[in-house]
C-alpha cells in the first residue's frame, strides 16, 4: 500500500506539474516576446527593446479599446456584487416563495454557452428596436457574472452568526442599519472575491462582446482578436498583454493579502454584543 500511495502521490505531483508548465508558459512567452525588437515573434530573440510599449500606448484605437473594457468590467464588478448581495439575502431566508425557480434562472447562464446568449440579445434588441451598444453589452455581463457573486456571497452568508444582527436591532438599529454596519463588514472577503471574479469575466469575455459592441467601440477581447490577425498590430498587442499579465498578478496578490488581513481581523473581534446606533 505504501508503494501505492507514493505512485499515486508522483502521479499527482507530475499532473499537477504539467498543469502548471500548460496554464503559464503561454504567459512567460507572451512577457518574453514583448521585448523583442523584432516585428515577428520567433526564437531565438536577436535583440532586446521597449519600444512597442511606446507604440502601443500611441495607438488610440487600442488604448481605447483598453479603457473601454476596463470601465465595463469596474461597473459590471460592483453592478454583479451588488445584485449578487441583494439575491444572497433573498436566498437565505428560510421562507422564500419558488425558491428552485428563482435559483434556476440565477444560474441558468452557467450552463447557456455565452455565444447563443449574444444571439439571443442581438435578437431581443433588434425586436425592441435598440442598437448595440456598450450599455447592451454591460448588461450581458452582468447575466453572466450574477451566479458567480451569488456562489461565492451566499455560503459566506450562511456562516454569519444571525444572532449578531439580532442583537443589533435588539439595541435600536433597523434592518438596513444592522445590515449595513454588521452583516455587510462581515461579508467583506467575499465581496472582494466577487468583485474580482465579476471584473475578470467581464474583461476577458469575448462573445458577447462580439456581437452587441457597437461599430468602431470593440471592447479589449475583440480589439485583441482583430490585432491578433494583423501583423503590424501583432507586437503592440503583445506589450499590452504583457502589462495587463502583470498588472492581474498583482491585483491577485493584494487582494489575497487584503482578505487574508480581513479575515484576521474578523476573527479577532470580540464577542461582545456590537452597539448600533
Amino acid at each position: 500500500m505504501t508503494g501505492v500511495g507514493r505512485l499515486g502521490r508522483a502521479l499527482l505531483s507530475s499532473y499537477f506539474g504539467l498543469l502548471v508548465v500548460f496554464l503559464y508558459a503561454p504567459l512567460v512567452v507572451l512577457l518574453v516576446f514583448a521585448f523583442n525588437a523584432g516585428t515577428i515573434p520567433t526564437l531565438p530573440i536577436k535583440s532586446f527593446s521597449t519600444h512597442w510599449f511606446s507604440r502601443a500606448f500611441q495607438d488610440t484605437e487600442l488604448t481605447s479599446a483598453l479603457l473601454r473594457s476596463l470601465l465595463i468590467a469596474l461597473v459590471n464588478g460592483l453592478a454583479a456584487t451588488l445584485l449578487g448581495v441583494a439575491a444572497a439575502v433573498s436566498l437565505a431566508r428560510e421562507r422564500l416563495p419558488l425558491r428552485g425557480v428563482v435559483v434556476t434562472m440565477i444560474l441558468l447562464p452557467l450552463v447557456v454557452p455565452y455565444i447563443v446568449l449574444a444571439v439571443g440579445l442581438v435578437v431581443l434588441l433588434h425586436e425592441f428596436g435598440i442598437a448595440t451598444s456598450l450599455a447592451a453589452v454591460l448588461a450581458g455581463h452582468v447575466v453572466i457574472s450574477l451566479p458567480y457573486s451569488v456562489l461565492v456571497i451566499l455560503p459566506r452568508l450562511r456562516t454569519l452568526d444571525p444572532s449578531v444582527a439580532e442583537a443589533a436591532r435588539d439595541l435600536g438599529a433597523s434592518d438596513f442599519k444592522a445590515f449595513l454596519y454588521v452583516t455587510l463588514p462581515l461579508l467583506a472577503p467575499a465581496l472582494l472575491s466577487s468583485f474580482l471574479i465579476a471584473f475578470t469575466i467581464s474583461f476577458d469575455e469575448f462573445a458577447i462582446a462580439s456581437f452587441l459592441a457597437p461599430p468602431g467601440s470593440p471592447t479589449y477581447p475583440v480589439f485583441l482578436y482583430a490585432g491578433a490577425r494583423t501583423p503590424a498590430l501583432l507586437p503592440e498587442v503583445i506589450a499590452v498583454g504583457s502589462i495587463v499579465i502583470v498588472v492581474s498578478i498583482a491585483v491577485v496578490i493584494a487582494a489575497d493579502v487584503f482578505r487574508r488581513w480581513a479575515e484576521r481581523r474578523i476573527e479577532a473581534l470580540p464577542e461582545a454584543t456590537p452597539l448600533v446606533g
